[in-house]
Protein backbone atom coordinates (compact mmCIF):
# COMPACT_ATOMS: atom_id res chain seq x y z
CA UNK A 1 0.00 0.00 0.00
CA UNK A 2 1.21 2.93 -0.99
CA UNK A 3 2.04 6.43 1.12
CA UNK A 4 -1.11 8.01 -0.73
CA UNK A 5 -3.59 5.38 -0.80
CA UNK A 6 -2.68 4.61 3.16
CA UNK A 7 -4.13 8.06 3.91
CA UNK A 8 -6.68 7.63 1.85
CA UNK A 9 -7.83 4.71 3.93
CA UNK A 10 -7.38 6.07 7.05
CA UNK A 11 -9.42 8.94 5.76
CA UNK A 12 -12.67 6.96 4.91
CA UNK A 13 -12.06 5.11 8.40
CA UNK A 14 -12.55 8.39 9.93
CA UNK A 15 -15.28 9.51 7.26
CA UNK A 16 -16.91 6.01 8.40
CA UNK A 17 -17.06 7.00 12.01
CA UNK A 18 -17.52 10.42 11.89
CA UNK A 19 -21.26 9.38 9.55
CA UNK A 20 -22.10 6.70 12.46
CA UNK A 21 -21.71 8.90 15.04
CA UNK A 22 -23.97 11.59 13.06
CA UNK A 23 -26.61 8.40 12.23
CA UNK A 24 -26.34 7.23 16.13
CA UNK A 25 -26.89 10.75 17.36
CA UNK A 26 -29.99 11.04 14.50
CA UNK A 27 -31.48 7.82 15.14
CA UNK A 28 -31.49 8.32 19.18
CA UNK A 29 -28.97 5.38 19.69
CA UNK A 30 -26.62 7.67 21.60
CA UNK A 31 -28.81 7.96 24.48
CA UNK A 32 -31.86 5.73 24.18
CA UNK A 33 -35.08 7.10 25.79
CA UNK A 34 -37.26 4.11 26.37
CA UNK A 35 -40.09 5.74 25.78
CA UNK A 36 -38.64 7.91 22.44
CA UNK A 37 -40.45 7.75 19.08
CA UNK A 38 -39.35 5.47 16.29
CA UNK A 39 -36.76 7.23 14.23
CA UNK A 40 -38.22 8.26 11.08
CA UNK A 41 -41.16 9.92 13.34
CA UNK A 42 -38.78 11.41 15.33
CA UNK A 43 -36.97 12.89 12.50
CA UNK A 44 -40.65 14.25 11.26
CA UNK A 45 -41.10 15.80 14.53
CA UNK A 46 -37.92 17.73 14.21
CA UNK A 47 -38.11 18.98 10.51
CA UNK A 48 -41.60 20.55 11.44
CA UNK A 49 -40.24 22.50 13.84
CA UNK A 50 -40.65 20.24 16.60
CA UNK A 51 -44.47 20.70 16.19
CA UNK A 52 -47.05 19.07 18.45
CA UNK A 53 -49.99 20.35 15.74
CA UNK A 54 -49.54 18.50 12.37
CA UNK A 55 -52.17 18.49 9.84
CA UNK A 56 -52.15 14.70 8.83
CA UNK A 57 -54.41 12.49 10.58
CA UNK A 58 -56.43 9.16 9.85
CA UNK A 59 -60.45 9.68 9.93
CA UNK A 60 -62.32 6.15 9.87
CA UNK A 61 -65.82 5.64 10.32
CA UNK A 62 -68.19 2.78 11.32
CA UNK A 63 -72.17 2.25 11.17
CA UNK A 64 -73.81 1.40 14.30
CA UNK A 65 -77.47 1.79 12.79
CA UNK A 66 -80.23 3.32 13.82
CA UNK A 67 -80.54 4.11 17.94
CA UNK A 68 -77.68 2.17 19.30
CA UNK A 69 -77.18 2.14 23.10
CA UNK A 70 -74.24 4.96 23.26
CA UNK A 71 -73.39 3.51 26.77
CA UNK A 72 -72.45 -0.01 24.96
CA UNK A 73 -70.55 1.94 22.19
CA UNK A 74 -68.76 4.86 24.77
CA UNK A 75 -67.80 0.87 26.81
CA UNK A 76 -66.01 -0.80 23.49
CA UNK A 77 -64.36 2.15 22.74
CA UNK A 78 -63.12 2.40 25.75
CA UNK A 79 -61.74 -0.89 25.77
CA UNK A 80 -60.34 -0.55 22.35
CA UNK A 81 -58.50 2.67 23.51
CA UNK A 82 -57.26 1.00 26.82
CA UNK A 83 -55.79 -2.49 24.20
CA UNK A 84 -53.68 0.41 22.10
CA UNK A 85 -51.37 2.68 24.47
CA UNK A 86 -50.79 4.54 20.86
CA UNK A 87 -54.56 6.44 20.79
CA UNK A 88 -53.93 7.58 24.50
CA UNK A 89 -50.82 8.98 23.46
CA UNK A 90 -49.09 12.53 23.88
CA UNK A 91 -45.78 14.39 23.53
CA UNK A 92 -43.33 15.57 25.66
CA UNK A 93 -39.95 16.92 25.53
CA UNK A 94 -37.46 15.58 27.30
CA UNK A 95 -33.41 16.54 26.63
CA UNK A 96 -34.59 17.97 23.21
CA UNK A 97 -36.03 14.71 22.23
CA UNK A 98 -40.10 14.17 21.56
CA UNK A 99 -40.95 11.04 24.12
CA UNK A 100 -44.26 9.04 24.16
CA UNK A 101 -46.44 9.99 27.22
CA UNK A 102 -48.50 7.53 28.20
CA UNK A 103 -51.85 8.01 29.87
CA UNK A 104 -55.15 7.24 31.21
CA UNK A 105 -57.88 8.16 28.34
CA UNK A 106 -59.63 10.99 29.79
CA UNK A 107 -63.11 11.16 27.45
CA UNK A 108 -66.33 10.44 29.89
CA UNK A 109 -68.72 10.34 26.71
CA UNK A 110 -69.41 10.66 23.22
CA UNK A 111 -70.27 13.25 21.42
CA UNK A 112 -73.67 13.17 19.41
CA UNK A 113 -73.72 15.67 16.36
CA UNK A 114 -76.88 15.81 14.14
CA UNK A 115 -75.96 15.53 10.42
CA UNK A 116 -77.69 14.95 6.93
CA UNK A 117 -77.15 11.55 5.26
CA UNK A 118 -75.85 13.08 2.28
CA UNK A 119 -72.92 15.07 4.05
CA UNK A 120 -71.61 11.42 5.39
CA UNK A 121 -71.63 10.09 1.69
CA UNK A 122 -69.85 13.11 -0.13
CA UNK A 123 -66.65 12.15 -1.01
CA UNK A 124 -65.61 14.74 -3.15
CA UNK A 125 -62.78 16.96 -2.17
CA UNK A 126 -64.68 19.96 -2.96
CA UNK A 127 -68.22 19.30 -0.89
CA UNK A 128 -69.45 21.55 1.18
CA UNK A 129 -68.36 22.30 4.57
CA UNK A 130 -70.23 20.46 6.96
CA UNK A 131 -69.92 19.20 10.55
CA UNK A 132 -68.36 15.73 8.76
CA UNK A 133 -65.50 18.12 7.59
CA UNK A 134 -64.88 20.38 10.32
CA UNK A 135 -64.31 16.62 12.39
CA UNK A 136 -61.87 14.99 9.99
CA UNK A 137 -60.33 18.38 9.33
CA UNK A 138 -59.18 19.24 12.83
CA UNK A 139 -55.67 19.44 14.35
CA UNK A 140 -54.42 18.55 17.64
CA UNK A 141 -51.53 19.86 19.83
CA UNK A 142 -49.90 16.85 20.83
CA UNK A 143 -48.53 18.31 24.12
CA UNK A 144 -51.58 19.02 25.13
CA UNK A 145 -54.01 15.66 24.04
CA UNK A 146 -53.97 12.25 22.90
CA UNK A 147 -53.75 12.19 19.11
CA UNK A 148 -57.15 10.31 19.37
CA UNK A 149 -60.48 11.82 19.06
CA UNK A 150 -64.16 10.08 18.86
CA UNK A 151 -67.22 11.63 18.11
CA UNK A 152 -70.90 9.86 16.83
CA UNK A 153 -73.03 11.24 14.24
CA UNK A 154 -76.67 11.14 13.68
CA UNK A 155 -78.75 11.81 10.29
CA UNK A 156 -82.19 12.54 9.74
CA UNK A 157 -83.31 8.65 9.46
CA UNK A 158 -81.96 7.97 13.25
CA UNK A 159 -78.88 5.71 12.04
CA UNK A 160 -76.06 7.16 13.76
CA UNK A 161 -71.71 6.68 12.58
CA UNK A 162 -69.46 6.56 14.73
CA UNK A 163 -66.07 8.78 13.59
CA UNK A 164 -62.60 8.12 14.41
CA UNK A 165 -59.91 10.42 14.19
CA UNK A 166 -56.11 9.28 14.92
CA UNK A 167 -52.68 11.48 14.51
CA UNK A 168 -50.44 10.55 11.72
CA UNK A 169 -47.51 10.01 14.75
CA UNK A 170 -49.25 7.33 16.27
CA UNK A 171 -52.01 5.95 13.44
CA UNK A 172 -51.53 4.63 9.98
CA UNK A 173 -53.50 3.40 7.62
CA UNK A 174 -52.79 -0.43 8.63
CA UNK A 175 -54.07 0.83 11.92
CA UNK A 176 -57.28 2.22 11.15
CA UNK A 177 -58.23 -0.91 10.27
CA UNK A 178 -57.02 -2.67 13.11
CA UNK A 179 -58.83 -0.20 15.09
CA UNK A 180 -62.11 -0.85 13.73
CA UNK A 181 -61.53 -4.70 13.54
CA UNK A 182 -61.02 -4.15 17.38
CA UNK A 183 -64.39 -2.16 17.89
CA UNK A 184 -66.55 -4.20 16.14
CA UNK A 185 -65.13 -7.20 18.65
CA UNK A 186 -65.55 -5.05 21.72
CA UNK A 187 -69.21 -3.81 20.54
CA UNK A 188 -70.89 -7.03 20.05
CA UNK A 189 -70.14 -9.11 23.10
CA UNK A 190 -70.99 -6.17 24.95
CA UNK A 191 -74.49 -6.38 23.69
CA UNK A 192 -74.70 -10.15 23.83
CA UNK A 193 -72.96 -10.21 27.24
CA UNK A 194 -69.19 -12.20 26.35
CA UNK A 195 -65.89 -12.09 25.57
CA UNK A 196 -64.13 -10.75 22.55
CA UNK A 197 -61.05 -12.93 21.68
CA UNK A 198 -58.24 -11.18 20.38
CA UNK A 199 -54.62 -12.19 19.27
CA UNK A 200 -52.33 -10.04 21.19
CA UNK A 201 -51.28 -6.52 20.44
CA UNK A 202 -47.43 -5.03 20.66
CA UNK A 203 -47.60 -1.98 21.97
CA UNK A 204 -46.02 1.02 20.15
CA UNK A 205 -43.65 1.95 22.37
CA UNK A 206 -42.35 -1.79 21.77
CA UNK A 207 -42.35 -1.25 18.43
CA UNK A 208 -40.15 2.16 18.78
CA UNK A 209 -37.73 -0.19 20.82
CA UNK A 210 -37.43 -2.66 18.55
CA UNK A 211 -36.72 -0.20 15.65
CA UNK A 212 -33.68 1.37 17.41
CA UNK A 213 -32.53 -2.09 18.43
CA UNK A 214 -32.45 -3.41 14.74
CA UNK A 215 -30.88 -0.27 13.84
CA UNK A 216 -28.07 -0.51 17.14
CA UNK A 217 -27.03 -4.13 15.94
CA UNK A 218 -26.93 -3.56 11.93
CA UNK A 219 -26.28 0.22 11.57
CA UNK A 220 -22.46 -0.13 9.47
CA UNK A 221 -24.34 -2.15 7.28
CA UNK A 222 -27.42 0.11 6.82
CA UNK A 223 -25.85 3.30 5.90
CA UNK A 224 -23.38 1.25 3.73
CA UNK A 225 -26.01 0.16 1.71
CA UNK A 226 -27.87 3.18 0.71
CA UNK A 227 -24.63 5.51 0.29
CA UNK A 228 -23.50 2.73 -2.15
CA UNK A 229 -27.01 3.15 -3.76
CA UNK A 230 -27.92 6.69 -3.44
CA UNK A 231 -24.22 8.37 -3.17
CA UNK A 232 -23.59 10.64 -6.82
CA UNK A 233 -27.97 10.99 -7.75
CA UNK A 234 -28.17 14.02 -9.01
CA UNK A 235 -30.62 16.32 -7.40
CA UNK A 236 -33.99 16.58 -8.51
CA UNK A 237 -34.78 18.67 -11.38
CA UNK A 238 -38.45 18.81 -11.29
CA UNK A 239 -40.39 21.74 -13.10
CA UNK A 240 -40.59 24.18 -10.37
CA UNK A 241 -43.01 26.88 -11.85
CA UNK A 242 -43.36 29.25 -8.48
CA UNK A 243 -40.81 29.72 -6.31
CA UNK A 244 -42.23 31.84 -3.64
CA UNK A 245 -40.88 30.00 -0.37
CA UNK A 246 -44.57 29.87 1.24
CA UNK A 247 -43.87 26.15 2.36
CA UNK A 248 -47.61 25.73 2.23
CA UNK A 249 -49.84 22.41 1.26
CA UNK A 250 -51.17 22.87 -2.53
CA UNK A 251 -53.97 20.47 -3.28
CA UNK A 252 -55.26 18.67 -6.64
CA UNK A 253 -57.25 15.82 -7.30
CA UNK A 254 -57.72 13.82 -10.30
CA UNK A 255 -59.37 10.69 -11.35
CA UNK A 256 -58.94 7.61 -13.80
CA UNK A 257 -61.82 5.84 -14.25
CA UNK A 258 -62.52 2.12 -14.46
CA UNK A 259 -61.60 1.42 -18.05
CA UNK A 260 -57.88 2.59 -17.45
CA UNK A 261 -58.13 0.73 -13.79
CA UNK A 262 -59.01 -2.55 -15.82
CA UNK A 263 -56.18 -1.93 -18.08
CA UNK A 264 -53.68 -1.44 -15.69
CA UNK A 265 -54.88 -4.45 -13.03
CA UNK A 266 -54.48 -6.27 -16.45
CA UNK A 267 -50.87 -5.55 -16.48
CA UNK A 268 -49.94 -6.20 -13.19
CA UNK A 269 -51.85 -10.00 -13.59
CA UNK A 270 -49.42 -10.25 -16.56
CA UNK A 271 -46.10 -9.44 -15.09
CA UNK A 272 -47.20 -11.13 -11.97
CA UNK A 273 -46.53 -8.08 -9.74
CA UNK A 274 -48.85 -6.31 -7.62
CA UNK A 275 -50.75 -3.39 -8.47
CA UNK A 276 -48.77 -0.99 -5.89
CA UNK A 277 -45.21 -1.87 -7.15
CA UNK A 278 -47.18 -1.20 -10.81
CA UNK A 279 -48.47 1.98 -9.96
CA UNK A 280 -45.00 3.21 -8.19
CA UNK A 281 -42.90 2.33 -11.53
CA UNK A 282 -45.13 4.49 -13.44
CA UNK A 283 -45.18 7.37 -10.81
CA UNK A 284 -41.24 7.06 -11.72
CA UNK A 285 -42.28 7.05 -15.39
CA UNK A 286 -44.48 10.11 -15.15
CA UNK A 287 -41.95 11.59 -13.17
CA UNK A 288 -39.10 10.91 -15.77
CA UNK A 289 -41.37 12.49 -18.44
CA UNK A 290 -41.98 15.53 -16.87
CA UNK A 291 -38.56 16.35 -15.28
CA UNK A 292 -36.50 15.29 -18.51
CA UNK A 293 -34.40 13.15 -16.00
CA UNK A 294 -33.44 9.16 -16.72
CA UNK A 295 -32.46 8.80 -12.79
CA UNK A 296 -35.30 9.09 -10.69
CA UNK A 297 -34.84 9.11 -7.05
CA UNK A 298 -38.12 9.32 -5.44
CA UNK A 299 -39.47 7.95 -2.01
CA UNK A 300 -42.11 4.79 -1.32
CA UNK A 301 -44.64 4.46 1.94
CA UNK A 302 -44.08 1.06 3.15
CA UNK A 303 -45.76 -0.90 6.03
CA UNK A 304 -43.32 -2.30 8.12
CA UNK A 305 -45.26 -5.04 9.49
CA UNK A 306 -43.12 -7.92 9.02
CA UNK A 307 -42.87 -9.48 12.12
CA UNK A 308 -46.07 -11.08 13.56
CA UNK A 309 -46.07 -9.48 17.03
CA UNK A 310 -47.12 -6.13 15.41
CA UNK A 311 -49.27 -7.09 12.83
CA UNK A 312 -52.51 -6.11 15.01
CA UNK A 313 -50.30 -2.87 16.57
CA UNK A 314 -51.53 0.80 16.14
CA UNK A 315 -49.22 3.19 15.41
CA UNK A 316 -47.22 4.78 12.70
CA UNK A 317 -45.41 2.05 11.16
CA UNK A 318 -44.58 3.47 7.71
CA UNK A 319 -41.30 3.91 6.64
CA UNK A 320 -40.55 6.40 3.79
CA UNK A 321 -38.57 4.28 1.52
CA UNK A 322 -36.02 5.56 -0.86
CA UNK A 323 -36.64 4.10 -4.54
CA UNK A 324 -34.20 4.52 -7.35
CA UNK A 325 -35.43 4.01 -11.38
CA UNK A 326 -33.16 3.88 -14.47
CA UNK A 327 -35.14 4.76 -17.33
CA UNK A 328 -33.45 3.25 -20.50
CA UNK A 329 -35.86 4.03 -23.40
CA UNK A 330 -35.11 1.20 -25.17
CA UNK A 331 -36.33 -1.33 -22.60
CA UNK A 332 -39.86 -2.20 -22.54
CA UNK A 333 -41.92 -2.08 -20.05
CA UNK A 334 -41.83 -5.74 -18.48
CA UNK A 335 -37.96 -5.10 -18.37
CA UNK A 336 -37.95 -2.24 -16.73
CA UNK A 337 -40.56 -3.61 -14.36
CA UNK A 338 -38.59 -6.71 -13.44
CA UNK A 339 -35.73 -4.75 -12.84
CA UNK A 340 -37.44 -2.19 -10.67
CA UNK A 341 -39.28 -4.55 -8.65
CA UNK A 342 -35.75 -6.62 -7.81
CA UNK A 343 -34.30 -3.51 -6.86
CA UNK A 344 -37.16 -2.61 -4.51
CA UNK A 345 -37.30 -5.69 -3.02
CA UNK A 346 -33.29 -5.72 -2.44
CA UNK A 347 -33.98 -2.41 -0.81
CA UNK A 348 -36.70 -3.49 1.80
CA UNK A 349 -34.62 -4.71 4.27
CA UNK A 350 -32.67 -1.99 4.88
CA UNK A 351 -36.40 0.12 4.67
CA UNK A 352 -35.40 1.66 8.55
CA UNK A 353 -32.71 4.38 6.80
CA UNK A 354 -36.20 6.20 5.57
CA UNK A 355 -35.27 9.41 2.94
CA UNK A 356 -35.45 11.81 5.88
CA UNK A 357 -33.08 10.01 7.91
CA UNK A 358 -30.79 9.92 4.87
CA UNK A 359 -31.04 13.50 4.11
CA UNK A 360 -30.19 14.28 8.16
CA UNK A 361 -27.55 11.94 7.94
CA UNK A 362 -25.34 12.02 4.59
CA UNK A 363 -26.65 16.07 3.71
CA UNK A 364 -26.79 14.61 -0.32
CA UNK A 365 -27.46 17.67 -2.84
CA UNK A 366 -30.73 19.47 -2.94
CA UNK A 367 -33.06 19.02 -3.29
CA UNK A 368 -32.82 15.12 -2.57
CA UNK A 369 -35.72 12.64 -2.82
CA UNK A 370 -38.64 15.57 -3.38
CA UNK A 371 -41.11 13.32 -4.54
CA UNK A 372 -43.01 10.70 -2.57
CA UNK A 373 -45.50 8.33 -3.79
CA UNK A 374 -48.43 6.26 -1.63
CA UNK A 375 -51.15 3.77 -2.51
CA UNK A 376 -54.24 2.33 -0.61
CA UNK A 377 -55.85 -0.79 -2.20
CA UNK A 378 -59.49 -1.26 -2.43
CA UNK A 379 -60.94 -1.79 0.64
CA UNK A 380 -64.16 -1.55 2.77
CA UNK A 381 -65.05 2.25 2.77
CA UNK A 382 -65.41 3.04 6.43
CA UNK A 383 -68.51 5.47 6.40
CA UNK A 384 -70.95 2.63 4.72
CA UNK A 385 -69.46 -0.63 6.11
CA UNK A 386 -69.41 -1.74 2.29
CA UNK A 387 -67.91 -1.53 -0.92
CA UNK A 388 -69.00 2.26 -2.47
CA UNK A 389 -67.64 3.63 -5.77
CA UNK A 390 -66.82 7.33 -5.62
CA UNK A 391 -68.67 9.21 -8.16
CA UNK A 392 -66.35 9.81 -11.12
CA UNK A 393 -64.56 13.26 -12.36
CA UNK A 394 -62.48 13.97 -15.26
CA UNK A 395 -61.16 17.61 -14.25
CA UNK A 396 -58.81 18.14 -11.82
CA UNK A 397 -60.18 19.40 -8.42
CA UNK A 398 -58.02 22.13 -6.58
CA UNK A 399 -58.44 22.30 -2.77
CA UNK A 400 -57.85 24.86 -0.31
CA UNK A 401 -54.19 25.34 0.62
CA UNK A 402 -53.18 24.18 3.94
CA UNK A 403 -50.13 23.56 6.36
CA UNK A 404 -47.20 21.91 4.94
CA UNK A 405 -45.88 19.26 7.22
CA UNK A 406 -42.61 17.60 6.09
CA UNK A 407 -43.96 14.24 5.44
CA UNK A 408 -45.38 15.18 2.15
CA UNK A 409 -42.07 16.19 0.67
CA UNK A 410 -42.16 18.33 -2.48
CA UNK A 411 -44.79 16.69 -4.43
CA UNK A 412 -46.69 13.56 -2.89
CA UNK A 413 -48.94 11.37 -5.01
CA UNK A 414 -51.39 9.37 -3.14
CA UNK A 415 -53.56 6.84 -4.81
CA UNK A 416 -56.90 5.28 -3.33
CA UNK A 417 -58.40 2.55 -5.34
CA UNK A 418 -62.09 2.13 -5.76
CA UNK A 419 -64.67 -0.41 -7.99
CA UNK A 420 -64.80 2.17 -10.65
CA UNK A 421 -61.41 3.47 -10.63
CA UNK A 422 -58.29 5.43 -8.62
CA UNK A 423 -58.85 8.50 -7.01
CA UNK A 424 -55.14 11.14 -6.98
CA UNK A 425 -54.30 13.14 -4.87
CA UNK A 426 -51.89 15.47 -5.56
CA UNK A 427 -50.50 17.54 -2.69
CA UNK A 428 -47.28 19.88 -3.55
CA UNK A 429 -45.32 22.47 -1.87
CA UNK A 430 -47.38 25.78 -3.17
CA UNK A 431 -44.07 27.96 -2.93
CA UNK A 432 -42.88 25.69 -5.78
CA UNK A 433 -45.31 24.71 -7.73
CA UNK A 434 -48.85 26.13 -9.12
CA UNK A 435 -52.13 24.74 -10.11
CA UNK A 436 -50.99 24.63 -13.89
CA UNK A 437 -48.01 22.96 -12.91
CA UNK A 438 -49.67 20.43 -11.30
CA UNK A 439 -52.00 19.73 -14.39
CA UNK A 440 -49.27 19.48 -16.84
CA UNK A 441 -47.63 16.65 -13.79
CA UNK A 442 -51.21 14.88 -14.06
CA UNK A 443 -51.67 14.92 -17.94
CA UNK A 444 -48.29 13.37 -17.82
CA UNK A 445 -49.25 10.32 -15.60
CA UNK A 446 -52.74 10.05 -17.43
CA UNK A 447 -50.21 9.62 -20.36
CA UNK A 448 -48.47 7.23 -18.67
CA UNK A 449 -51.06 5.15 -17.10
CA UNK A 450 -53.10 5.02 -20.62
CA UNK A 451 -49.87 3.73 -22.59
CA UNK A 452 -49.46 1.11 -20.23
CA UNK A 453 -53.24 -0.33 -19.78
CA UNK A 454 -53.21 -0.33 -23.63
CA UNK A 455 -50.18 -2.05 -24.04
CA UNK A 456 -48.18 -3.81 -21.03
CA UNK A 457 -45.10 -4.49 -22.81
CA UNK A 458 -44.63 -0.96 -24.84
CA UNK A 459 -41.44 0.36 -25.06
CA UNK A 460 -40.49 3.39 -22.91
CA UNK A 461 -39.03 5.30 -25.39
CA UNK A 462 -43.05 5.47 -26.44
CA UNK A 463 -44.20 6.51 -23.20
CA UNK A 464 -41.32 9.38 -22.18
CA UNK A 465 -41.35 10.58 -25.84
Amino acid sequence: MTVESSQLSREATANDAEVQQRARAILGLTAPEPDALPPRVEQLWRMDGFAGNVPFINPMFVPLGNAPDMGQVYQAVAQTVERHPALRTRLAVKAGRAVQVVEAWNASSIPLIEILRRQLEEDRPDAPPSPIGEFTKGTMDLYAQDGFRVAAFRDETGDVTLGFLAHGFFSDAWSSQVLLKDFRAFHPALTGGGKAALPPAGSFLEYARTQRHALDKDLPARLSFWRKKLDGMPAARLPYDHQTGANRRGRSYFFLRQEILSGLVGASTAHRISLTLLLLAMFQLALGRWSGQRDVLSAAYTADRVKPEFQNTIGCLVTNMPVVARLEPELNFGQFLAEFAKDFYGSYPHREISCEIYEAIFAPPKPFCATVFNFVPLQKRFSAGELLSLPAFDDIVVGPEAAKPAIYRDLYLGLAQYPNGLLGKLFYDSGLFTPKGMERFIAHFRHVAEKIAADANIKLRNILC
